[in-house]
């Protein structure tokens, strides 16, 4: 079903509108009342009220949603790590004990330094 929409005045047009409005409302309520009337029919199979039904959705949702808000992780900035190990010659050469050691710790431990030499 096609209107040509340019043919028609502006009030048919606002007319128009209105009858559509009024339209969409009533198709809108109908569709609300059909979703009622399966929502009782699936409760009464099951033996159980419409409220008892819903609420148990409610409280899965719920449920649900704790989980998920439990998991997120804080936005915002990391404080660094702490140095865990300095460079005895050069003071500025720090390792915080995380990822790859250093060049210059790796060249140390190589040469038969231990590790807790370099400890802070």
């Amino acid at each position: 079903m096609t209107i040509n929409l340019d043919d028609l005045s502006v009030a048919e047009l606002e007319k128009l509108i209105k009858q559509a409005e009024k339209k969409l409302e009533k198709k809108r309520l109908d569709a609300v009342k059909s979703a009622q009337a399966e929502i009782s029919k699936i409760a009464k199979d099951l033996g159980v009220s419409v409220d008892d039904l819903l609420q148990e959705k409610a409280s899965r949702q719920k449920k649900a949603a704790r989980k998920t808000t439990a998991r997120k992780k804080k936005a915002g900035v990391r404080k660094p790590a702490k140095v865990k190990y300095r460079n005895p010659n050069d003071s500025s050469q720090t390792w915080t004990g995380r990822g790859k050691r250093p060049v210059w710790l790796r060249e140390a431990l190589e040469n038969g330094a231990k590790l807790e030499d370099f400890a802070v």
